[in-house]
């Protein structure tokens, strides 16, 4: 079969990571008690693809997918001869084909993600997938991260990407500098939230929101997490998770009582006798 190809084109995103290179030219923004406005950066495109918009569908997304990888097996193609051209394009097919392969369905019963830095993204028995795309090196040299797309019902509405920070990073070599130029590069000054995890949120992070999207940064230690939201969804997730949260780990309440400690039993009221002893050993 004789495949349709594409030219190489640029990815206009923080995955390729050019965007980190480049100051801000917004001009600073008046400073005011409103910590939503001291967070607001300028307009960030959307990850990974041009076109990747909210709401698409795994199979949308799969295609932008399928045309990237074609762009960049092109000279794969014309340096092949017609017997490695088939062995390329089973290379190719097969690089297709793991996205696809990739989706997870979260539905009633625990999966091995619950064991990642991922848990708390997303809930159970609410119509919720995730798909991934590993980390990788590109025949241009260009490092991709580790990049998982969460659905509501097939459509889009986060992306988590995961970067290794260190001296050759380009984010810098821990959280507060990698922090400081994803300011530069927003225009503004992120909302600092702390770890809470009663609230679920097992990390420090960074946050930062225009008018479609939250941006959170997430402090991993040695890797950064960046995380791309569509606003609506975040601030009305009440309406997406019908299902009431449980924690699939949690021991059952019989097993609770079962384990618990028991309760101290109070003993009998001391005697005359023994308060006159008890004295007499304080005066001793």
């Amino acid at each position: 079969m004789k495949l349709k190809l594409i030219a190489t084109f640029a990815v206009t995103s923080l995955g390729a990571l050019s965007i980190l290179s480049q100051a801000s030219a917004a001009p600073p923004k008046a400073k005011n008690d409103a910590a939503e406005k001291a967070a607001a950066p300028k307009p960030v495109p959307m990850p990974v693809f041009p076109g990747l918009k909210f709401g698409m569908s795994l199979e949308q997304i799969a295609k932008l997918n399928d045309k990237d990888l074609e762009g960049e097996f092109k000279k794969k193609f014309l340096a092949a001869s017609p017997t490695q051209s088939l062995q390329v394009e089973d290379e190719l097919r097969d690089k297709k084909a793991v996205f696809r392969r990739s989706r997870i369905d979260f539905l009633d019963t625990p999966t091995g993600i619950d064991q990642s830095a991922l848990k708390g993204e997303y809930s159970y028995g609410n119509k919720e997938s995730l798909a991934r795309m590993p980390a990788r090196t590109r025949d241009d040299g260009k490092e991709l991260p580790a990049r998982h797309f969460f659905f509501f019902n097939d459509k889009l509405w986060k992306i988590y990407e995961e970067y290794k920070l260190g001296p050759k990073s380009n984010l810098g070599t821990d959280f507060d500098s990698a922090v400081k130029k994803l300011a530069k590069v927003f225009g503004a000054e992120p909302q600092k939230v702390a770890a809470d995890y009663a609230k679920g949120q097992n990390f420090d992070e960074a946050v930062w929101k225009d008018n479609d999207k939250i941006i959170r940064a997430v402090d991993r230690g040695d890797t950064l997490g960046i995380i791309f939201i569509e606003r609506a969804t975040q601030e009305n997730l009440s309406k997406f998770r019908t299902k009431q949260v449980i924690d699939q780990h949690e021991l059952d309440k019989d097993v609770k009582a079962a384990t618990a400690n028991p309760p101290v039993q109070a003993g009998p009221p001391p005697s005359e006798k023994d308060k006159k002893d008890a004295a007499a050993k304080k005066k001793k």
